[in-house]
């Protein structure tokens, strides 16, 4: 019995092998969606956002495409919202065609892709106006989002319901859900169309950061660092625990490069390579241990150097428990507690301690190698609540943790699992696996 998860792991590897190659990934809280390197968008997993009716109808548009009809083993097949919990097929989203994609982002429900030209469009439940159309209506398909004339989009990013799009001259549209002043814009009032954030003009904006309703990050061209948000756990790095409505400059020793935030983290890749981290530290996210070894789970009010993390690191990746690392070798690293509910360290079959309550599975404060088939280097991640995805340099994806609503391609009891301390048997994929891009469903590995 002992080697079935190897044989598990080497048959579906197997399986994947006529996938086809991607240039991009993101992955959302139950979907993923994927830029393919002939210019389609593609997405695969839960497009339901809020049954309604009963379950005969349902809102949703993660996805931004048609739901694929089937549903899980057991649920009524005539159920919208069962077929819309349930997309195993990766599908074109519709609203892209015959459009050049430059790049693609994904938030807890909603999604975006940019094209060439600089012109943005979502999809999405948009249940706060983070879609930035004047409503709060969902969009099922890709939709074209209204700036001033002349402005054109480089990057966003998209949170729980809000919205950061940065323009090619650095200027910094905000929109969505405002409830902790999470768009910096010195207030705490949703905004339905996308508004500038005046706090920042000053300044040339290059990567913005939004977190699940709780915070928001700015990054500039000279390394500063600006927040603003929600700040109870520390997680705006301004030395206290203060919420601040207004896009704040974090005080910082060095120049940073890169940004993310976890649900209440923040994270920073200074110009050398090393990493900070401000926040919540009760999940390990810091990777600190005390004298004999063990975490030590304290929390940071201020950007602080973390000592254990790999050097040379060019992206970071903050989930609920967990953070992922590339280096400049593509090596990935992860660390924090690695359970038997989502295995989303990805380094094999999760540990469990008879004697821990809670979440059953092992803290991990030092980081962990996590290798990819045939020694791949990584190039790309994505990191989302419970999982971690990846783009390897060949253009294969790999994907690890929760394994619900087919988001990694595969039906919830496909891959691995593991036995908690109650006795209940949890599924998930504690290790990575290539995930499946293909039309074919016969070639999808789905529950009986």
């Amino acid at each position: 019995m002992k080697f079935l998860p190897l044989l598990a792991t080497l048959a579906f590897l197997c399986q994947a092998a006529h996938a086809k190659p991607v240039a991009d990934v993101a992955g959302g809280n139950h979907q993923t969606i994927v830029l393919t390197p002939n210019n389609v968008v593609l997405s695969f997993g839960q497009d339901l956002h809020i049954p309604t009716e009963g379950g005969k109808n349902f809102i949703g548009g993660k996805l931004g495409r048609p739901i694929d009809k089937h549903v899980r083993p057991g649920k009524d097949a005539n159920c919208l919202a069962a077929q819309a919990d349930y997309n195993p097929v990766p599908a074109k989203v519709v609203g892209l065609d015959d459009l050049s994609i430059a790049s693609i982002a994904i938030g807890q429900n909603d999604a975006a892709a940019i094209t060439t030209d600089g012109v943005l469009y979502m999809w999405g439940p948009n249940d706060h106006g983070q879609l930035g159309l004047g409503d709060e209506t969902e969009r099922r398909e890709a939709t074209k989002i209204p700036f001033p004339e002349g402005v054109k989009i480089a990057s966003v990013d998209i949170g729980g319901a809000h919205t950061l799009a940065v323009t090619t001259e650095g200027r910094v549209y905000a929109f969505g859900f405002n409830s902790n002043g999470q768009l910096g814009l010195g207030d705490k009032t949703k905004r339905l169309k996308p508004t500038l954030v005046e706090a920042l003009e000053d300044h040339k904006i290059i990567q913005v950061a939004a977190g699940q309703n709780t915070h928001s990050l700015f990054l500039a061209d000279d390394g500063s660092l600006f927040a603003s948000g929600s700040n109870r756990s520390g997680q705006l790095g301004l030395g206290s625990t203060s919420t601040v409505t207004t896009a704040t400059v974090v005080p910082a020793s060095v120049p940073f490069k890169f940004v993310t935030v976890g649900v209440k983290t923040s994270f920073a890749i200074d110009r050398e390579g090393k990493l900070w981290g401000t926040g919540d530290g009760s999940k390990a996210h810091f990777g600190f241990a005390n004298a004999a070894g063990e975490p030590d789970l304290k929390s940071l009010n201020s950007l602080t150097l973390l000592p254990n993390a790999p050097p040379n690191l060019t992206a970071v990746g903050g989930g609920s428990r967990h953070v992922a690392v590339i280096d400049e070798d593509g090596k990935i690293h992860t660390w924090g507690i690695h359970s038997t509910l989502s295995g989303q360290l990805g380094i094999g079959p999760p540990k469990v301690d008879a004697a821990k309550k809670g979440i059953d599975g092992v803290t991990y404060s030092k980081p962990q190698l996590v290798p990819l088939p045939g020694e791949r280097k990584a190039i790309k991640l994505s990191v989302i609540a419970n999982n971690v995805f990846v783009v390897a340099a060949d253009g294969k994806i790999y994907g690890w943790g929760q394994t619900g609503q087919v988001r990694l391609g595969y039906g919830l009891k496909a891959v691995h699992s593991a036995v908690n301390v109650k006795g209940r048997t949890l599924y998930h994929a504690n290790s990575p696996i290539e995930i499946p891009i293909t039309d074919d469903v016969s070639k999808i590995k789905l529950d009986p």
